[in-house]
């Protein structure tokens, strides 16, 4: 491990190693030297050959990541003591490359559950987990594009780490379209949206992740005005006595019986619990296409770590697992360095019996069958 010292400063004795919470340019390496031996861990978790890897080891793992994250020193906390910032300009960017650092972290953890057994509690922390993170995540980056210059934010970027966070976004607007992060969910695909608005010679990783965010918007979209017209339909066919009865309980969660740790508290002065608890309805029939699709083998893919098989509603997860896998195996350029897409998603998938229309504006046909596909896996049924 690295001392905490300022070894450019001619008044730092090179023994003398300072406590994390008096920061030096070091500060960071030590702490992303713990944050990667909690990552080496969650490697170890999703790889495992030979042992079937359980949920409860992955609950452990977050426990682990959460309680680094509550002992960061105060200048790096998500809550964080600004008082340096302008004296020691490394601070605000050596803690936001650790804080999305840790929220990608996090994010990737709990994503390979994000979307098994929806019509259950067993994997709920995972999706709060999921929809928490990108929300503070978000929130982060709009701080810090507010607080520096343009040059030392495009210098910074890590656009794949946005992305993820906009499509988490985008998955939260179809499972719950009424939800408490509604507003929130929303802002975040507008603004990944915006930031792309007038962008000239896009390569084909930013077109394709692009047109994906603004599919998922679009049905987010689609969804919300859907369950809205739902609710009024149910509340206006009700007795007056029971409309205002109906309307909430169409709204509030269908359990809470589970407390799960908000990352969204942590370092708050206000610590009340946060427990939204995410349950949705069974799903219609599977159609043909995604039973062959479920016959498909991905056990190889390094994405898919032990998702659920046919038997544990697992489509809309192997479904999102294989993309994750297709991106991950993609081909490097040695020019540019940009990965690329490998291909077109799986022909199998065929079209889907969705009211909407393929709008080639938003996705190619293929792309836009992949994840319409996808989608119909996690709607809410009428």
């Amino acid at each position: 491990m690295p001392s905490n010292i300022d070894d450019a400063s001619t008044q730092t004795n090179a023994c003398d190693s300072l406590p994390l919470s008096s920061p030096t340019p070091m500060t960071f390496v030590i702490l992303r030297h713990q944050l990667a031996s909690i990552i080496g861990r969650i490697v170890h978790h999703f790889q495992q050959i030979r042992e079937k890897s359980y949920y409860s080891a992955a609950i452990a793992l977050d426990d682990d990541l959460l309680k680094f994250i509550t002992n960061l020193p105060s200048h790096y906390s998500l809550s964080p003591n600004t008082s340096l910032d302008d004296t020691d300009p490394f601070i605000p960017i050596h803690r936001f490359l650790l804080l999305t650092e840790i929220l990608f972290v996090r994010i990737s953890l709990h994503r390979p559950y994000l979307l098994k057994r929806l019509n259950s509690e067993r994997y709920s922390r995972s999706r709060v987990a999921c929809f928490e993170s990108a929300i503070k995540d978000h929130e982060i980056r709009q701080k810090f594009r507010n607080s520096v210059p343009e040059e030392t934010r495009v210098g910074l970027s890590n656009a794949y780490r946005e992305f993820q966070t906009a499509m988490i976004s985008g998955f939260y607007g179809i499972l719950e379209p009424t939800g408490k992060y509604s507003e929130q969910m929303h802002a975040i695909l507008n603004s990944f949206m915006k930031d792309h608005e007038g962008t000239q010679d896009m390569d084909e990783t930013t077109r394709r992740e692009l047109k994906t965010i603004e599919f998922l918007r679009h049905k987010a979209i689609q969804v919300e005005s859907l369950h809205k017209a739902q609710q009024s339909a149910l509340a206006d066919s009700a007795a007056p006595e029971h409309g205002a009865q109906l309307l909430l309980s169409l709204q509030k969660p269908a359990s809470s019986s589970n407390d799960y740790p908000s990352i969204l508290n942590i370092g708050a002065k206000d610590c009340s619990p946060q427990s939204p608890t995410l349950v949705i309805p069974d799903h219609a029939s599977q159609s043909p296409v995604l039973y062959h699709f479920q016959s498909l083998d991905y056990i190889n893919s390094p994405a898919t770590s032990n998702s659920p098989h046919a038997d544990e509603e697992n489509t809309a997860q192997s479904l999102l697992d294989h993309w994750y896998s297709a991106v991950s195996n993609a081909p490097v350029d040695a020019v540019t360095g940009a990965m690329s897409w490998g291909g077109e998603f799986p022909v199998c998938l065929g079209s889907t019996n969705s009211t909407v229309k393929p709008d080639r504006r938003l996705l190619d046909g293929s792309d836009w069958n992949y994840w319409e596909t996808l989608v119909s896996q996690i709607q809410r049924t009428p």
